[in-house]
């Protein structure tokens, strides 16, 4: 991580132009809509009205289901012999009219019309329709139910219950102009089914009917999270105000200042710049005016970016924005800024703003904090504190302290601001499981860390205390646990009994099987767990990975879904030994290496000249205008620019055999030539590796770079990209965040300082034993990084240190953070 308080580079400046993709930019949007309605719902699920852009109406409603949706019922109905269950009236002896009335119904001509033309619409694009998703899902349903199996005494398919529960779950979406005589017939139904849905039974498919179910995420509504909403409501009320803002990463903390700024003026402010950089690149793509501190010693050092620009001289040829007057700074709705440069930041913005509209959102305060000793930075974060005059303060981290930890803080900004409210939001949203793997390869659980039952009840207390752990317990494992001791009838109370704490089907949800799984392990008898439970749950559980160290080689294929982050605090060793494990034929690697150094010579050649082709043309006009007026260039300069060409023709195109490329078609068939490579088994480690897709002009923009050692680039022929404080190429670093963030990569080694607000999308993380002094909250930190994107993926989290993930469900009285929050975030 870059914690060097500078200014941007060139390359930073035209990273935060790039605009974020469509899902990122319909985020963005539901938060700014979000701060002025926080109930917001926002649903891009295709209906059949809402594909053929017709208005609704009930009778509109009513000529659909009867014209293109009744007849499928019909076939269903009949097909499974239910048809009885259409008859559904509002009780035995009711003669009314049927909930389900399919008389005929009157158009206008103009409608009639407008459906006989957009009839074959709906031929051709019916599994883009949610309606039909729905009848394909209550075929699939009863299909299942209707196969005569010993599944169990009361002869259940269980497969049937799948969609049963999916349907029971997505009829609750708000999907926009959705059938609502469809809704009713699916919904008598399911009601109707309700007394064959064996509870228990759907509890122990949880792992299948929630965490591998893609419709659930697939056509959920877009909604702001709980957080979000507490944060913009009490941010909208007038008193000076510090909020402590605790939730889990990937949640949405960091993009919260786009729905701020609608309604006051944001100083953003974190210790790492790509932190910041990452919210500009969306602020920008949302249209916010936003202006930059960044190794700023004053005022003057500040940039708008053009969108904040409102006095600037334009551009006499392009007729654009030419110089801008970055000492005006009415239009900022976002300044962005470093450590460093706080306080001249805050000084710019409260010359154009009244301080009660200007909020200090300090993202991750803890940054630095988990050191033993005092570094320069920390002198910086007193100062800022002691200095700051906004009155509204959000504290924004996934392991901030809470309150009773940081009296001290509270009490410095109580006395400061007369009126001060303190408000704490602590959320621990769970959509996904992220199971912790050890050194031997088991998935952890809080049940398997002691055989002494008092020190299991210290876990379970610690963990409510901190549910944002909820999130690293796995699914699976919960409920294999949930369901032995309910089996076993080892429950103290009937309270605790499955049928009490998930009476309907829709109360299965993963947050609900979690916190029973704590509250059934906090409420055992101590002798059953000395004399069966720990024994039993330890013997039998599966071991999840063989190893999970050989990473380049036989276990680079439970590597799935989404690329890798290995954290060590060594990076250039962990570099170093993946390059040994790939265990490349020494040939080889002496082709590579001296086409390498081949394009070393050539790269420090062009570098030459290019410096000399610069000096010897109008430093007024740019290089590439020089190329479009070749012919009017001086003829020793044209000479040069040629010669350039030739020589970076000359450029060797390095390749890597792919066998030696961590899952490829060749890398599987040398190391697992037996794995399975297809989704048909529960066992999703071994359905799809993921591989890195390196192009041919990646690998060429790397050779070109000359300012980095040259097993850095043999590592990314691999697919292995590093982020390293040993080198101090920004070249590299650009390249491999632009392949990071296209997950392109295989892997990416880094520090563990690299942790904070990174927006990669990783599906598995190392975390290497030289870690193991690591402080609890920055190993949460860590685990952060891992199942940041919405699809359900395979996701793990592997310790090379089984210590630290004890160290995870301990009480710790001596946090480094909170004894350094003290100490700074005070007066």
């Amino acid at each position: 991580m870059d914690l060097l308080q500078r200014k941007l580079t060139k390359a930073e400046w035209e990273s935060i132009e790039v605009p974020v993709n469509i899902q990122e930019q319909r985020i963005n949007e539901l938060i700014k809509c979000g701060f002025h309605d926080v109930q917001l719902k926002k649903n891009y699920t295709m209906s059949l009205l809402r594909h053929l852009k017709i208005s609704y109406t009930k009778a509109i409603d009513k000529y659909v289901y009867t014209n293109y949706l009744h007849s499928h019922i019909l076939r269903i109905y009949a097909k499974y012999k239910l048809n009885e269950l259409l008859l559904l009236k509002k009780s035995p002896t009711d003669t009314t009219t049927k909930v389900e009335d399919t008389n005929v119904v009157v158009l206008k001509k103009a409608d009639i019309i407008r459906f006989t033309n957009t009839e074959k619409q709906i031929t051709d694009h019916k599994e883009d329709m949610f309606e039909f998703v729905v009848l394909d899902l209550l075929e699939s349903m009863l299909k299942m139910k209707n196969k005569k199996t010993d599944d169990d005494d009361k002869n259940i398919n269980k497969k049937w219950l799948f969609y049963y529960y999916t349907l029971q779950i997505i009829l609750k979406y708000n999907i926009e102009l959705f059938n609502n005589q469809l809704r009713s017939v699916v919904l008598k139904l399911l009601t109707k089914l309700e007394p064959d849905v064996n509870i228990p039974k759907l509890l122990s498919m949880s792992y299948e009917i929630i965490e591998r179910n893609d419709y659930l995420l697939k056509y959920a509504d877009e909604t702001l999270y709980d957080h979000q909403k507490q944060l913009f409501t009490l941010c909208k009320r007038p008193a000076p105000k510090l909020i402590l803002y605790i939730a889990p990463t990937g949640t949405g903390k960091t993009l919260s200042p786009l729905g701020l700024s609608e309604q006051f003026k944001i100083i953003f402010v974190c210790a790492a710049r790509h932190v910041g950089l990452a919210l500009a690149k969306s602020a920008i793509s949302s249209h916010k005016k936003v202006a930059f501190a960044f190794g700023c010693s004053a005022a003057e050092d500040i940039r708008l970016h053009y969108f904040a620009a409102k006095e600037y001289t334009k551009n006499k040829k392009s007729g654009g924005i030419g110089k801008v007057d970055n000492s005006v700074g009415d239009n900022v709705e976002i300044m962005i800024c470093d450590i460093q440069s706080y306080l001249p930041a805050m000084l710019y913005m409260l010359a154009f703003n009244k301080k009660e509209n200007i909020i200090l959102y300090w993202d991750e305060p803890t940054i630095t904090l988990d050191s033993n000793v005092q570094i320069p930075l920390h002198e910086i974060i007193k100062a800022n504190w002691r200095q700051n005059l906004i009155p509204t303060i959000v504290l924004s981290s996934a392991t901030l302290p809470r309150r009773e930890e940081i009296s001290d803080t509270i009490s410095s900004f109580t006395s400061r601001f007369a009126g001060a409210e303190v408000h704490e939001i602590i959320s621990y949203d769970c959509k996904k499981t992220i199971p912790m793997i050890n050194k031997e390869g088991f998935v952890e659980m809080p049940h398997y860390l002691s055989a002494d039952y008092t020190k299991i009840l210290e876990i379970v207390e610690h963990t409510k205390k901190y549910k944002t752990l909820l999130r690293y317990i796995d699914l699976s494992e919960a409920v294999r646990f949930i369901m032995y001791i309910n089996e076993k009838g080892l429950i103290k109370k009937r309270r605790y009994a499955i049928e009490q704490n998930f009476p309907t089907p829709d109360t299965i949800t993963m947050l609900n099987i979690k916190n029973y799984y704590l509250e059934l392990l906090g409420n055992l008898n101590a002798v059953d767990w000395q004399n069966d439970i720990y024994e039993n749950m330890l013997e039998s559980r599966i071991q999840k990975q063989l190893s999970n160290i050989h990473i380049v080689g036989k276990d680079a294929h439970t590597l799935t879904d989404g690329p890798t982050i290995f954290l060590a605090e060594d990076v250039d060793k962990i570099a170093k030994f993946y390059i040994q494990s790939a265990n490349i034929p020494e040939r080889i690697l002496k082709e590579i290496m001296a086409a390498i150094t081949f394009n070393t010579i050539i790269n420090d050649k062009v570098s030459i000249m290019e410096k000399d082709f610069q000096d010897g043309t109008n430093k007024d006009e740019g290089k590439e205008k020089k190329k479009a007026d070749a012919e009017r260039m001086d003829p020793e300069m044209k000479r040069l620019m040629n010669k350039i060409e030739e020589m970076k023709a000359q450029i060797r195109t390095v390749m890597l055999d792919s066998v030696y490329v961590p899952n490829t078609k060749d890398h599987l068939y040398k190391y697992s030539s037996t794995m399975k490579t297809n989704n048909t088994t529960n066992t999703t480690s071994f359905a799809k590796p993921f591989a890195c897709d390196i192009s041919e002009y990646n690998v060429e923009q790397i050779m070109l770079i000359d300012d980095i050692e040259d097993h850095w680039k043999l590592l990314l022929l691999m697919g292995i990209g590093v982020f390293s404080s040993t080198h101090k190429s920004d070249r590299y670093t650009e390249i491999m965040k632009t392949l990071a963030l296209e997950q392109k990569l295989f892997m990416i080694i880094a520090s563990s300082d690299y942790i904070y607000g990174t927006n990669y999308q990783f599906c598995h993380g190392y975390i290497s034993k030289d870690l193991e002094i690591m402080s609890q909250e920055k190993c949460i930190q860590s685990m952060g990084r891992i199942g940041r994107n919405k699809l359900q993926h395979d996701y793990s989290i592997r310790f090379r240190d089984n210590a630290l993930i004890k160290k995870l469900f301990e009480n710790d009285d001596n946090k480094p953070e909170v004894r350094n929050m003290k100490e700074l975030f005070c007066f």
